[in-house]
C-alpha cells in the first residue's frame, strides 16, 4: 500500500492491523527488482517513518524494513525499526546505530548471489533492474561482514523467492564464507531469528514447554555448514515429516 505523509502511514498501519497482519515492513529505499530507475535511495520522509512505527508500537507489531541505501538504512533505524533488510550499504553510522537501538540485520546474501549471477545474462532482468542487481548484488556479503565483525544482531534470512526455494540453506555457507562462526551461523538462524520476531518463547531452542520443532542432519553443521542443505529429519510440533 502507498501512504503519503505521517496520516496517510498511520492509516495504513492500522488498516494493515485490523487485516490481521503481525508484522508490519516497509520499502525504507528503493528495491533492486522494482522494475524503475529510481535507484535503491530512502523513500520515506523521518515524520512518515515515525509516523509508522508509533502506530505499529501501539497496536503491539514490530516493523521490518527493505533498505539498500545507506540514508535509507539510517533513518529507519534512527525511526526506531526492529531490522534492516539486506543493508547494502551500511556505513559506520548504521553500525552505530545498530547497536545502539539494538536492531537486528536480516543480510540476505543469498538474494544477493542470485542477482548477482542473473544480471550477467542477456534479457533475464530489464536494463533498469539489470543495472541495479550487477550493482548491489555483489555487495551485500561484504556489508554482512563488517556488520557481523562489529557486533551487530544478525538475524537470519533468504529473501529466497528471490532465488529459487528449497535452496536456503546456502545462505549459511554464504554466512560463514564472510567470517561467520558455525556456531553463529546456527544462533542466528534459530535464537537470533525466534527473538527478533517475539516468539523466543515458543521456539529457537530446545526446551521444556515449547513447540517439538527439529530437525536432524548426517553430519555434524559446526564441522560443516554445508550439512544444511542434507536434512534427513524434520519434526514439527513433535510430528515427524521426514525420515530417512
Amino acid at each position: 500500500m502507498t501512504a503519503d505523509g505521517p496520516y496517510e502511514a498511520r492509516k495504513a498501519v492500522r488498516a494493515r492491523v485490523r487485516e490481521g497482519v503481525d508484522l508490519i515492513k516497509i520499502t525504507a529505499t528503493g528495491g533492486v527488482l522494482s522494475n524503475t530507475a529510481a535507484g535503491v535511495d530512502k523513500q520515506f520522509f523521518v515524520d512518515e517513518l515515525e509516523s509508522i512505527i508509533e502506530a505499529a508500537r501501539m497496536m503491539g507489531r514490530k516493523v521490518a524494513a527493505h533498505a539498500h541505501g545507506t540514508d535509507g538504512i539510517n533513518a529507519a533505524l534512527r525511526a526506531g525499526v526492529d531490522s534492516i533488510e539486506h543493508g547494502t550499504y551500511i556505513d559506520e553510522e548504521s553500525i552505530k546505530l545498530f547497536k545502539e537501538t539494538g536492531a537486528y540485520l536480516v543480510p540476505t546474501i543469498h538474494a544477493g548471489k542470485f542477482v548477482e549471477e542473473k544480471s550477467k545474462i542477456d534479457d533475464y532482468f530489464p536494463p533498469a533492474i539489470r543495472d541495479k542487481a550487477a550493482t548491489v548484488g555483489p555487495l551485500i556479503q561484504d556489508s554482512f561482514a563488517r556488520a557481523y565483525k562489529a557486533g551487530v544482531n544478525i538475524a537470519f534470512g533468504t529473501d529466497v523467492g528471490v532465488g529459487a526455494h528449497g535452496t536456503n540453506a546456502l545462505e549459511f555457507v554464504y554466512m560463514h564464507e564472510a567470517g561467520m562462526s558455525p556456531e553463529d551461523c546456527l544462533i542466528s538462524a534459530t535464537i537470533n531469528a525466534a527473538t527478533l520476531i517475539g516468539v523466543q518463547d515458543k521456539i529457537g531452542t530446545l526446551e521444556q514447554g515449547k513447540y517439538a520443532d527439529l530437525i536432524a542432519l548426517p553430519i555434524d553443521p559446526m564441522k560443516d555448514v554445508r550439512a544444511y542443505q542434507r536434512v534427513d529429519f524434520v519434526m514439527k510440533d513433535g510430528a515427524i515429516y521426514r525420515s530417512h
